[in-house]
């Protein structure tokens, strides 16, 4: 499983991150559809569900922005179905909390580096200012609910890694164009994905590597 998910990200990443196209956004969503479908045979019910479900509002999120500017402006779409995504994870997250206290500092020391991302992307959002703000709560839910969950540390890397993937997306877009910004941003995002999903089914994901 996480061969092949290496496989069909670094496909993407070569042929298609650079020009935007209707087979390039097909291509792009591959490796999560690869992850949503190994998630049903993994792990308990709750996590079977909830794992697939945030993968496929991300997959579905991916085609959005993949395609947005090919056939209108789907930015927004494109990050409410990650807003749905955020928020499964973060909901399946919490709902398993670890008893190591020290897991409530790692979330803790993340708060000053969201709240310090929406000082300096939110002024300059404009009229997405109210979305980019929700989807920002969502995905600090997400990232302090890995960090406390009965999961391996694994998980917490995997969300840190999409919160990067996200924040270099809100940079690029609101404040200042980044060099390379669009293979910084899915290098992170598939290996935060990955991550997540490793940390999330830890016996299964070994026997299906």
């Amino acid at each position: 499983m996480t061969i092949a998910y290496l496989v069909l990200a670094a496909l993407y990443l070569a042929l298609f991150d650079y020009n935007a196209s209707w087979l390039g956004a097909w291509v792009k969503i591959l490796p999560i559809v690869l992850l949503a479908a190994g998630s049903l045979r993994l792990g308990s019910a709750r996590w079977r569900g909830g794992m697939t479900g945030a993968l496929l509002f991300s997959a579905l999120g991916d085609w959005l922005l993949a395609v947005n500017g090919i056939t209108g402006n789907l930015f927004a779409a494109g990050l409410g179905s990650f807003l749905v995504a955020q928020l499964l994870y973060a909901q399946l997250f919490w709902r398993e909390r670890s008893r190591e206290r020290r897991r409530l500092w790692y979330a803790a020391a993340y708060l000053p580096v969201a709240l310090g991302l929406a000082w300096i992307t939110l002024p300059a959002a404009d009229e997405l200012a109210p979305a980019v703000a929700a989807y920002m709560v969502a995905i600090t839910a997400m990232v302090t609910g890995a960090a406390v969950a009965d999961r391996p540390l694994l998980l917490f890397a995997g969300a840190l890694m999409f919160a990067c993937s996200d924040s270099l997306i809100a940079l690029n877009k609101f404040v200042e164009p980044i060099p390379r910004a669009g293979l910084l941003i899915m290098l992170s995002y598939y290996l935060a994905q990955l991550l997540i999903w490793r940390g999330a089914h830890p016996r299964g994901a070994e026997q299906a590597t």
